[in-house]
């Protein structure tokens, strides 16, 4: 078929930057980050990331086609900041947000294998859906994180 192999969409090509970084030429404090091999999932979480900074005064991305694995972020700053500190920070921010949820899921685990012992066997088997559940969101934010570390190592490297 015509379709292009599914590990297209994942796979960072070999002198590819995960991240790269275009400076706007017509307005002040504005740059764009090309993030290669994302899509809306860290598209949206970066964007409202940026958001929450008070000296960022716009955030946006898009994909620029559903073919091409990429998403570009764009950033307009106050002058007391630069769209590369409001990336930074905003990385950052997520990384340690994401650290806290999974250590927030890890604890909920721990008590929910206690309180397991000490349920009766219908309210057991309602538990162990909503365990399986948080098994599953626990994944989605591992897997989060583990874009994150990409994000925040391509910028380390590209700085």
């Amino acid at each position: 078929m015509n379709a292009p192999d599914r590990y297209e969409r994942f796979v960072v090509p070999d002198g590819t930057k995960k991240v790269s970084y275009e400076r706007d030429t017509k307005i002040i404090n504005a740059a764009s980050f090309t993030i290669e091999r994302e899509d809306h999932t860290v598209g949206n979480i970066v964007r409202m990331q940026l958001h929450r900074d008070v000296n960022v005064l716009f955030a946006g991305y898009k994909l620029p086609h559903p073919l091409q694995y990429k998403i570009i972020v764009r950033v307009h700053t106050t002058s007391q900041s630069s769209p590369m500190q409001a990336y930074n920070l905003a990385i950052n921010d997520l990384d340690k947000e994401l650290d806290h949820l999974k250590v927030a899921f890890e604890c909920s685990s721990d008590i929910d294998s206690w309180s397991n012992n000490h349920m009766l066997m219908g309210v057991w088997q309602f538990h162990t859906t909503t365990s399986l559940s948080k098994q599953l969101n626990n994944l989605a934010i591992n897997d989060l994180d583990k874009e994150l570390d990409h994000l925040k190592v391509a910028f380390e490297v590209w700085v």
